[in-house]
């Protein structure tokens, strides 16, 4: 849904009301400060717009969301059947690209979504079968395993994050969080196999022994 948002913003240069405010309380649930989301916005929408005209009738909405404006209430992000069950408008409206893909795209949209992100047959059938039975949750919880496959055995070892699996198919930032997590084993993974391949490496290079004889670092 947040990749939905996202991409549109690239696209358009721009969110109506209900898209930013759902993304934008999304990227506040995920560690953006105020002054990070306001640039954030502004470096999309002034490609079209001029920074006079973003701060004239988008700032303040982005400074409402983090409670400097208005009531000066601070809101939270959107839970997954916030997303589903409102806001109002209506998200297949052209040009709207907030709401959950599972629950108000057509079919034929959330199969071409997932072949763009090389999700085989099998799996978007998978998929797609929970949306038809208005699985979303589950639909969502499907479509995280396939992008993180081994997710669930990422339990917290030595050295390693536990990925919770709890907010996946309930919360944007929950899906986002299980994410963050699975990439930072992958990465920490990645970097303790390239140097475990250093130390080899250097110890099977020769070094040069006291009688000038060639020896292994051991």
């Amino acid at each position: 849904c947040m990749r939905q948002a996202h991409n549109g913003l690239k696209k358009d240069h721009k969110l109506k009301h209900d898209a930013r405010r759902q993304y934008g309380l999304f990227l506040k649930a995920a560690g953006l400060s105020m002054e990070e989301s306001l640039l954030f916005f502004q470096n999309a929408f002034t490609k079209l717009i001029t920074s006079d005209d973003f701060n004239k009738n988008y700032a303040y909405n982005i400074r409402h969301m983090y409670g400097k404006e208005g009531k000066r209430q601070s809101y939270t992000a959107f839970s997954c059947t916030t997303i589903i069950m409102g806001p109002r408008s209506n998200p297949n409206e052209i040009g709207s690209h907030h709401g959950c893909p599972f629950a108000h795209n057509s079919d034929s949209s959330i199969n071409a979504l997932l072949s763009s992100m090389s999700i085989g047959p099998k799996d978007r059938e998978d998929i797609l079968k929970f949306k038809k039975e208005n699985q979303f949750g589950l639909a969502c919880q499907k479509h995280f395993h396939v992008t993180h496959p081994g997710a669930e055995k990422m339990t917290g070892g030595e050295g390693e994050t536990a990925v919770s699996m709890e907010g996946v198919g309930n919360h944007p930032n929950g899906w986002f969080q299980a994410s963050t997590s699975y990439w930072k084993n992958k990465e920490g993974k990645k970097a303790k196999a390239s140097n475990a391949m250093g130390v080899k490496k250097e110890a099977m290079s020769p070094v040069q022994g006291t009688a000038g004889e060639s020896q292994a670092v051991v």
